[in-house]
């Protein structure tokens, strides 16, 4: 069975589902489930395990935001039918809709699947420019896409429920919890570029994700300074985002009186974002939203400690007892104050923590599920 993916940007720094959608594709292909994926943007992805030949590219022809390429249409048209089914990743695109209508004019069934945008938070808590927007396109195209879909997927319980909370969502096909997996970091430690690396008398605390407000990377700065930690603890924030947001978490911690103990190292990947999950003592995920969270699943699969808010929906899945955190300044100041310096705390942690994570979640187990629900979707469209 043979699937395209269409996904927004090819580029890693954006985040979103791309690399846990390009992992799962290239394991699948041992199970008879070969994919290729539709994208647009410059292609940038390190360590890309899918063949090149599989992902294509489209150029913007407009505001990348809103996935507009004027040689979408005419892609589809030569290519879809070459595809059994197709999974639209994300919503409120422009390619959504044009897929969506060139998959129903070609008789090839779609799913969707929207990555957390479907949520409240991520509809209304955004202001009230974009929750207009959103409502309006909702009722414009986007539940028109919803209600012809073969399915829709969620990576989480959570947010399924979250999303019938959000509009009324079409009851006509099923709505199926699909969650990602990882592989184990394989091999020995990495060696790291001069960017990343850590002397060996520092114990560190990782941020790994994009540089977006509701991430919360300013909420870890503010519990660092009033913690006051021993000295050999050091804040590691990895990853870009917009240049006035990077410039204020800078800013930020030099104003705090503690740039000389977090560093940001910008995007990583490959070896350095390797030897940054082997190295960390604890990955800190402190958002206001996250509708499933890899990065926090890769980090338990590396060996670290995690601490997460409570609106990370992988926190879910963590043992009782896990450290599960309300978004506010207090909780986490208390946590890297006490339980973080402690290391027997730590190392119990991790043992439970891997041991529940590892056996739900492996890279082997998670691509069957996946691979035994894409086809029984498409086979039952067939049928």
């Amino acid at each position: 069975m043979k699937i395209l993916h269409l996904l927004g940007s090819l580029d890693q720094r954006s985040g979103g589902p791309l690399r846990a959608v390009l992992d799962l594709s290239a394991h699948a292909q041992d199970l008879g489930l070969h994919s290729e994926v539709l994208g647009f943007g410059a292609l940038d992805i390190p360590d890309n395990p899918l063949a090149p030949a599989l992902i294509h590219a489209l150029p913007f022809s407009g505001p990348p935001s809103y996935g507009y390429s004027s040689a979408t249409r005419a892609w589809c048209r030569g290519n879809l039918s070459r595809f059994d089914g197709v999974i639209l990743h994300g919503m409120w695109s422009h390619a959504d809709w044009i897929l969506s209508r060139e998959c129903l004019r070609a008789g090839i069934p779609y799913i969707c699947f929207p990555h957390g945008m479907l949520d409240a938070w991520s509809v209304h808590e955004q202001g009230a420019w974009k929750r207009a927007k959103k409502i309006l396109y909702w009722h414009w195209r986007e539940r028109k896409v919803f209600a012809r879909a073969a399915a829709a997927f969620f990576t989480t319980r959570r947010e399924l429920e979250n999303a019938r909370e959000t509009f009324r969502l079409p009851e006509i096909h099923p709505w199926i919890v699909i969650p990602y997996g990882v592989a184990p970091l394989a091999g020995p430690r990495a060696e790291p570029s001069s960017n990343v690396a850590q002397r060996a008398d520092t114990k560190v605390a990782l941020f790994l994700g994009r540089l977006h407000p509701g991430k919360r990377a300013d909420l870890l700065i503010r519990a660092w300074k009033a913690a006051e930690l021993p000295p050999e603890w050091r804040l590691v924030i990895a990853g870009s985002g917009r240049q006035e947001c990077t410039k204020y978490l800078q800013e930020l911690a030099r104003a705090c009186g503690i740039s000389d103990v977090v560093q940001f190292t910008g995007a990583v990947a490959g070896e350095d974002k390797r030897y940054l999950l082997q190295r960390a003592q604890w990955f800190l995920l402190p958002s206001e939203h996250e509708n499933f969270g890899i990065a926090l699943l890769e980090a338990i699969i590396a060996g670290c400690a995690v601490a997460v808010s409570d609106q990370v929906y992988l926190s879910d899945a963590l043992p009782a007892g896990s450290e599960i955190l309300p978004v506010n300044l207090e909780a986490w100041t208390a946590f890297l104050r006490t339980r973080m310096v402690d290391d027997t705390w730590h190392d119990a942690l991790v043992r439970r923590t891997i041991r529940q994570i590892a056996e739900a979640y492996g890279l082997d187990a998670i691509t069957r599920g996946w691979v035994s629900t894409i086809q029984t979707v498409l086979r039952g469209c067939a049928g």
